[in-house]
């Protein structure tokens, strides 16, 4: 508690509607997203798709992000334009969830996966990297803010899909997703582009490419980086094993319908956005690695507290401390490699870092899957937290930034 002690969670500026605008870019990037999960167990029954064939639709989408990631970075560093690339992420992360309603074959799902896959990474490095412009004193708590809006995207997403669900099809609720998110996608790619010329969003190529692989071959010869950009990604196996075979998990095993699944998403995110900003903000005064190291010890525990509680109803204790810290870590992570860097290769930076996040994630849809199939699902859990636990122990050859 002495850390809370005196803190005051700065005020957005309210006139700066290019930021709105990119939080709302980035919660609308995770909406489908986050629906398509709380569908995944509906659309496994209704298909008659194994674990592993889940687990698979999950990876292919990871696996186009490790392509895009480290492109992109450059791309942005290099070429600027980072208005462009957001509206790239947007179209292609929304218009194959309505092939998938339309054609729901296995080939056609995981085609589409990788299309969303390799758009929804192309937001990161332009979305990141104008922040990081635009709030150069306070990255950590403008980190936080962008991940409050695929926080509210997630949350918002699995309560009102769970209950579209128990109405309409799976299919009917994907269609219904992409009809509103292409028009609210294309109001806000207008406000980002007209507010760009004034707040650099788009800018001029900043270096030539043999400085920018100059800058590139320091940062992966520095071992911090190296280290952080290891515990990003296990963070993110994390988040993505949890998103994949939890409601696998509350479906097959508790019996839980799909109102109440959404339900307990949602509070499972909820409790994510109110970590973001705070984590964010204690990283940018006590120091990302105190945060960071906190939020991965309390995940391996509760993550463990999972397979302990059978009962449905009062599973609801575990999803809120399990959301919290597992979203609490990402702004920490991000604000500690960040600060590591040069600036002048922020970009590559952060498309390595998600490059990172996608390796690692890729692989554990699959090998989850395969955990599930052979020895149940409580696997899945017992090893997720095990890596938790790797990871944090790695935290401690990287020194902490010093306090602003």
């Amino acid at each position: 508690m002495a850390l809370l002690a005196g803190l005051r969670l700065p005020r957005p500026d309210r006139s700066n509607a290019g930021m709105w605008a990119i939080a709302g870019g980035h919660a609308l990037n995770h909406t489908t997203l986050a629906a398509f999960s709380l569908l995944l167990p509906f659309i496994a029954r209704d298909l008659g798709l194994s674990f592993s064939q889940v687990g698979l639709l999950v990876s292919v989408r990871q696996f186009m992000s490790v392509v895009v990631n480290i492109p992109a970075g450059v791309l942005v560093d290099v070429m600027g334009q980072r208005d462009r690339f957001m509206a790239v992420s947007l179209v292609g992360a929304l218009l194959p969830y309505l092939i998938v309603a339309l054609a729901p074959t296995l080939p056609v799902m995981v085609a589409c996966m990788a299309v969303v896959g390799a758009a929804m990474f192309l937001w990161h490095p332009a979305a990141i990297t104008t922040l990081s412009v635009l709030y150069p004193d306070r990255r950590g708590y403008g980190l936080a803010l962008h991940e409050v809006g695929a926080n509210a995207g997630m949350t918002l997403a699995p309560l009102a899909a769970g209950f579209l669900v128990a109405t309409l099809t799976w299919r009917g609720v994907l269609v219904a997703n992409v009809a509103a998110g292409l028009p609210l996608a294309l109001f806000l790619l207008a406000v980002i582009a007209r507010l760009q010329p004034a707040e650099g969003a788009g800018g001029q190529p900043a270096r030539t490419l043999r400085g920018y692989a100059g800058n590139l071959r320091a940062m992966l010869r520095n071992p911090s980086f190296v280290v952080l950009a290891a515990v990003s990604g296990i963070r993110s196996m994390t988040q993505s094993g949890l998103s994949t075979f939890l409601p696998l998990y509350l479906v097959y095993t508790l019996g839980v319908p799909a109102p109440l699944l959404g339900v307990y998403l949602t509070i499972l995110q909820v409790s994510g956005m109110v970590a973001t900003p705070l984590s964010g903000t204690l990283s940018d005064r006590y120091g990302p690695k105190r945060v960071a190291t906190a939020g991965m010890l309390v995940t391996s525990l509760v993550v463990l507290a999972v397979i302990a509680v059978r009962s449905a109803t009062t599973f609801v204790a575990v999803l809120a401390p399990l959301g919290f810290f597992v979203y609490s870590m990402r702004p920490a992570i991000f604000r500690w490699a960040l600060g590591v860097v040069p600036r002048d290769a922020e970009g590559a930076t952060v498309g390595a870092l998600f490059t990172a996040q996608a390796l690692f994630s890729t692989f554990t849809p699959v090998l989850g899957g395969a955990l599930a199939d052979g020895y149940g699902l409580e696997a899945v859990f017992y090893f997720i937290a095990g890596t938790v636990l790797v990871a944090n122990v790695a935290t401690a050859m990287v020194p902490d930034l010093r306090r602003q």
